[in-house]
C-alpha cells in the first residue's frame, strides 16, 4: 500500500513538472510567435517605407520634368509673341515702302 502510494505520489510529482513544462514551452512558443510577428511587421513597415521612397522620388522627377515643361511653354509664348509683333512691325514698314516707292 504505502509503494502505490509513493509510486502515486511520484507520478502526480512527474505529471506536474511535466504540466509546468508544457506551459514552460507554450509561452516560450507565444513568445516566439510574437518577435516573428514584430519582425514579420517590421520588415514589411521597411518595406513599405521603401516603396514610399520610389514613389516620392518618382513623383519629385514629375514635378520637377512638369515645372521644366511649364516654363518651356512660357518662353514658347513669349518668343511668339515677340515674333508676331516684328511681324507686324515688318508689315508696316513694308507697306510704308511700298507707298513711299509708289509716290515718286
Amino acid at each position: 500500500m504505502k509503494a502505490l502510494e509513493r509510486d502515486r505520489a511520484k507520478l502526480q510529482k512527474t505529471a506536474s513538472i511535466q504540466l509546468m513544462q508544457i506551459e514552460k514551452h507554450r509561452a516560450l512558443a507565444d513568445e516566439s510567435a510574437r518577435k516573428k510577428h514584430c519582425n514579420f511587421s517590421n520588415g514589411s513597415h521597411k518595406q513599405a517605407m521603401a516603396v514610399q521612397s520610389t514613389v516620392e522620388g518618382r513623383l519629385n522627377r514629375a514635378l520637377e520634368e512638369t515645372e521644366n515643361l511649364k516654363t518651356q511653354l512660357n518662353e514658347m509664348k513669349q518668343m511668339s509673341k515677340m515674333h508676331f509683333e516684328a511681324a507686324k512691325l515688318l508689315s508696316f514698314t513694308e507697306e510704308e515702302f511700298v507707298k513711299f516707292l509708289n509716290s515718286e
